[in-house]
């Protein structure tokens, strides 16, 4: 679904209509696999159900999955070549979210918690003054540069192979 939302930001023609027919179809899956691993946890440990039922607020998560998958229908619809990528990329922060607060404070659900599984303190240190603050800035450096060389849609131009 996300591979087909980016072909139609990025591609025009027979590339953007192939992806544009195959991204329903694809929604659909994605919205049956997500209700399905949704009611599976509810219904598979009391815990998750309880922290859901006992939150209220926390429904806004799947209410906003649902107004990303409606924009994103809205944008096939009416061929808006940007509009489904970030849809879809809203809803799998959304899924992804929902999987979190269901299993929150667990890495390993109900075995090991968040603080059980991270490192000892001199490897997080190491990590953050290392990692966070040299590694990913030249990161985030990289990945700017290179959308900035490779913005735009791929054009079909005579003389390429095609």
């Amino acid at each position: 679904m996300l591979g087909a939302s980016w072909i139609v930001k990025k591609c025009e023609a027979g590339a953007r209509d192939a992806a544009y027919r195959a991204m329903t179809p694809l929604l659909l899956v994605v919205l049956v696999l997500l209700i399905v691993l949704f009611l599976h946890a509810l219904h598979e440990d009391l815990a998750i159900m309880h922290r859901w039922l006992d939150r209220p607020y926390l429904f806004l998560v799947p209410v906003v999955a649902l107004c990303a998958i409606a924009g994103t229908l809205t944008g096939v619809r009416r061929r808006r070549d940007n509009q489904p990528f970030l849809m879809i990329v809203l809803l799998f922060i959304c899924a992804y979210a929902m999987l979190a607060i269901s299993f929150w404070p667990y890495m390993v659900p109900f075995s090991l918690t968040i603080t059980q599984a991270a490192g000892p303190y001199a490897s997080l240190t190491f990590m953050f003054w290392g990692a966070g603050l040299f590694v990913y800035p030249l990161m985030l450096i990289y990945t700017v540069y290179s959308y900035s060389v490779f913005k735009g849609k791929v054009e079909l131009t005579s003389g390429h192979y095609g």
